[in-house]
């Protein structure tokens, strides 16, 4: 067999190794779940198949993604800036930035990729001195596009919420109501329930502790008495509360008001 007969018998092989060396080429690859755990500082254990996928060309150097612990995050091609699963999307913004750029928020919840998730949240980041207007005016767009509107007062809070919502993706949350025995008496129940609304009242005047945190925590401690006594540690074992709303609410009922105040 002469040499130009083995090049020729030789020719076909290397033209496939050739062909299927520019397709690996032209594949754009993200990184793998192993190296998004290494800028998490470890693999945590997220609720539901797959990791949590972040918008690599929006969200890369937000400062939050320093606080992502408990969940595996990866980089990915998506409509929302976080994907906590196949229904549920998350778009960031800052009260400041919206201030700025008012008309950027309409670019992102009326997208068509963010638009196509069944559960949808603007997580808007408080850091301004007066957020009154700009949280009416977020809370009027939310309403009219059906969008869910969660504020939050630092990063770290904003991770926690993140981290929550992937956890809690493939869950459904209810808080299962203790079962009030009256006697018959409605008046009984109707003064529980007035007494029930005052302690929730009571304790949405902490610093970001919503209605449904309140509602948790009456659940989880029993009385408004025994949060009240409670350590940070203890209430942030309360589901949905953490470490930072713990703090927040065990400041707010361990501040000693003078005598100057209460006149």
């Amino acid at each position: 067999m002469t040499k130009e007969e083995e090049e020729e018998l030789e020719a076909p092989e290397k033209r496939e190794d050739d062909e299927e060396a520019k397709e690996k080429k032209k594949t754009t690859q993200f990184p793998s779940s192993s190296s998004s755990s290494d800028l998490t500082g470890g693999v945590g254990v997220g609720g539901g198949s797959g990791a949590l996928v972040v918008n690599r060309r929006r969200q890369e150097g937000n400062p939050v993604l320093k606080y992502v612990r408990n969940v595996r995050y990866e980089w990915g091609d998506i409509g929302p800036d976080f994907e906590c699963g196949p229904t549920f999307g998350v778009v960031y913004l800052s009260f400041k930035y919206h201030k700025q750029h008012p008309e950027y928020v309409y670019t992102r919840i009326n997208g068509k990729a963010e638009n196509r998730y069944r559960n949808k949240v603007l997580l808007g980041y408080c850091n301004m001195e007066e957020p009154r207007h700009v949280l009416r005016e977020l809370n009027m767009i939310c309403f009219r596009e059906a969008w869910t509107l969660v504020v939050v007062y630092t990063v770290e809070e904003a991770a926690e919420y993140i981290e929550l919502f992937k956890t809690t993706q493939k869950k459904e949350i209810t808080i299962k109501k203790k079962v009030i025995d009256d006697g018959g008496d409605s008046s009984i129940s109707d003064e529980r329930r007035r007494m029930r609304e005052a302690a929730i009242g009571f304790l949405t005047a902490a610093r970001s502790i919503t209605k449904t945190d309140a509602d948790r925590l009456l659940f989880h401690f029993g009385t408004l008495q025994a949060i009240s006594t409670a350590d940070e540690t203890a209430i942030s074992a309360c589901p949905g509360v953490g470490p930072i709303k713990a703090k927040n609410l065990h400041s707010f009922l361990h501040t000693v008001i003078s005598p100057n105040e209460q006149e």
